[in-house]
């Protein structure tokens, strides 16, 4: 079975420059390119994603670090009353 949380899925987060952020994160789905993670106090955008399949699968999320916290247009919050 195709199952995203299996023990054989592997997430690093990787910088620009593809050095290790942090190894073995749990995800319970994989970020996507242009979201944002906030990890360790720190927001990150995902720039891309990478699949590596081999005898099992690992995927690299590579992100830069935000100084800010980001800015998101046309975002509205509506309470149901």
């Amino acid at each position: 079975s195709s199952d995203v949380c299996s023990s054989d899925l592997t997430v690093t987060l990787l910088n620009s420059k593809w050095e290790v952020v942090k190894r073995n994160l749990p995800f319970e789905v994989i970020p996507r390119k242009d979201e944002f993670i906030w990890f360790e106090e720190q927001y990150f955008e995902v720039v891309n994603v990478v699949h590596q399949i081999d005898k099992q699968q690992s995927i690299f999320v590579i992100v830069n670090q935000l100084t800010n916290k980001p800015l998101i247009k046309n975002f509205k919050i509506e309470k149901n009353e």
